[in-house]
Formats: structure tokens, sequence, C-alpha cells
């Protein structure tokens, strides 16, 4: 028998459960911008950022007598990592041994926040699997993660729209601000960014976009953040104003036209999502170009690509265009998905009575 186990906004979950396996479900997150990259307000990074239902993580944590994790195609090192993560859990927390066996991954280096997913998700499961009280914060922190925005730590847990306050700059940081201002990877654990505005989105189909595109991480991607960052203060407020009195108003207002605006000028008119943007190959910079003479209102790419996302009202027109790109190799493929309202879902299965 299969029980959902909810788990609200960063408040403990965990308890005995009695039962054999555990199931969690994770929408995956996607970004419309980071806010702040100058750190001159006092604050660092922050970011507008919403979870869609497909693709989602979906992974099934049974008792084992070691830890291990199933393999997966294209996801040889994410066995260790998993591992290490789950250790790191068990000796802070307690529990034992699992196996973990990951029937539906999030694709990797993408723009889905995939990693921090990955383990957060883990971890969760870990925990309900082990009548564990801790809380997404704890597992965060156990991960190494949260020290660039507060995306998925709070999407994992809420769903809905998101708006995240980022971190506090520390006092050296004037004098050192690309020591800070770096990837999630390299960023480490931090505390927690506050979760400022949390809003459920409106009933709006999202056309999920992945072209043929680069896929930027790694070394690469911090060397972007160096050579770019901080940008002006100027264009920070600018994206600022964007999303606080143009994106997250619409979302609030189901203003559809509103939205669309907003999410084009972070696209077309926001300094760093234009240098983003402008690192891309030209099959991706081919789709955000053209994407609004083929019927499409409005295209997003999350962080730094190349998964795209796009709002429609003509999705006949939309969907030919993106097949006839997809013939000519510039997209791989493209689906309908929507916003996940809610955050993962947790499934205890129960050994069967004898």
């Amino acid at each position: 028998m299969d029980t959902p186990l909810d788990t609200p906004l960063d408040t403990p979950f965990g308890g005995p459960i009695g039962g054999r396996s555990v199931t969690i479900t994770s929408p995956c997150r996607l970004s419309f911008t980071l806010i702040d990259l100058t750190g001159a307000s006092g604050r660092r990074n922050g970011m507008a950022s919403m979870p869609v239902e497909d693709p989602s993580f979906v992974a099934t944590l049974a008792p084992s007598g070691v830890m291990a994790v199933d393999p997966v195609e294209g996801l040889d090192d994410y066995g260790a990592l998993i591992i290490g993560y789950l250790e790191r859990v068990r000796a802070t927390l307690g529990g034992g041994a699992a196996r973990v066996t990951i029937a539906r991954p999030i694709p990797t280096h993408s723009g889905f926040g995939s990693k921090t997913n990955t383990l957060l998700s883990v971890g969760k499961a870990y925990a309900a699997l082990n009548g564990i009280a801790t809380t997404t914060t704890q597992l965060a922190e156990l991960a190494g993660r949260a020290g660039t925005s507060g995306g998925t730590v709070n999407l994992i847990d809420s769903g809905g729209f998101l708006v995240d306050g980022g971190h506090a700059t520390p006092p050296d940081f004037a004098g050192a601000p690309n020591r800070y201002l770096v990837p999630s990877r390299y960023a480490g654990a931090g505390r927690r960014p506050p979760a400022l505005i949390n809003l459920p989105f409106p009933d709006w189909p999202v056309l999920m976009i992945l072209p043929d595109g680069a896929h930027i991480h790694g070394e690469a991607e911090l060397a972007f953040f160096r050579a770019t960052l901080p940008i002006p203060e100027a264009e920070s407020h600018r994206t600022a104003h964007m999303v606080l009195m143009r994106l997250a108003p619409a979302v609030a207002e189901a203003d559809y036209g509103g939205f669309c605006n907003a999410l084009n000028a972070i696209t077309f008119e926001s300094w760093f999502k234009r240098l983003q943007i402008g690192l891309q190959n030209d099959h991706l910079k081919h789709v955000v170009d053209h994407a609004r003479d083929h019927g499409i209102d409005a295209i997003g790419m999350s962080s730094m690509g190349p998964v795209c996302f796009a709002f429609t009202r003509d999705p006949e027109r939309a969907t030919a265009w993106l097949d006839g790109l997809v013939s000519e190799r510039v997209v791989r493929r493209h689906w309908f998905t929507r916003i996940a309202n809610r955050g993962a879902a947790i499934h205890l299965r129960e050994a069967a009575s004898a």
C-alpha cells in the first residue's frame, strides 16, 4: 500500500513508518534569472524560479546491507556522489544502509538544477525510510548546496513561483567579490535563502524546448562567472525591478500578457541573462531570437541553458516550427508540461503481510 507523506516548507519530517521502501517524486527547477550579482545592496544572488512537472526526479530507496546506487546510464559519477552524501547524512542523523534506484533522472548540466534536486530528493527519502526527523535546510547543508540561490532548496518543499532573497554579503566581500559570486557547485553549503515571494503559478501550459545547445558547467561556468561578475549595480537594480514589479505581480494577478512581457524583458534586456545566452551556440541563439516570429509569446533560458521554456497561445504554429528545427537538428526535442504548485511527493510502500 502506498501512503503519501506531505512535507511542508522546511518543517521537520520523519517518524516511524514500518515500511520497506520509499519513493520520492520531485519536480525540477527552472530559473528565470539571478537577481543581484553585485553585492552592493548587502546581499547577493537571489533568484526567480519555478518547478515543472516534466522532467521530474523519481527514485526509490529500500533497506540494504550496504549503501548502494543502481547504475543509471549517463550518470556514472552520481553513484559515488549519492553514496558519499548518504553516508554523511547517516553519520550525522543516524539510519541504516539503503539501496537507491533512480527510475527517472533529471538531465544534467542543462539548466534544471539536477545535482541539488537529486541530492535533496534522495536525502528526504532516506530520512523518511529511517524515521529521521530533519529539515530540508539540514539536508542541504550536508549536501554542500544552497550557497548560491534558494531555488531548488525552497521549491522542493513548496512548488509554485518563487523569489528568494539570496545571501548576506560577508565583511570581506568588497575586496574579493569573485570569491563569493560563483556557481552553486563552487559556493558550497550556505544558509538556506529566505523565500520572499511564493505564489501558486497560473494554469498556463509551459512549452519546454531543448535546443542542441552547449552544456556549460564546471570550470567553463566558473570562468564565465569570474570574467563577468560583478555586473554594474544599475543593471542589478533593473533586473530586480523586472522581477519584483513586473514578473511577480503578473503571476499574482494571472496576467498572461504582463507575464510574457516581463519574461521577454529578462531574456532580451537584462544584462546577465544576455551574457549567458551570448555564451551559447548558434542553435540556441536561433531558437531564442526567432521564437516570437513563430507563435511563441515569450521565451526564457534557464540558468546557463541549454533548456529553454516558453509560453504560447498558438501551440500548433509553435510546435510546427519546432518540429522543423528538430528535423534540422537545431532542436533535440520539445514538449508541453505545467508548473508544479507543490513540492516533492513521498510515498511509503509497506511490506506485504505474511
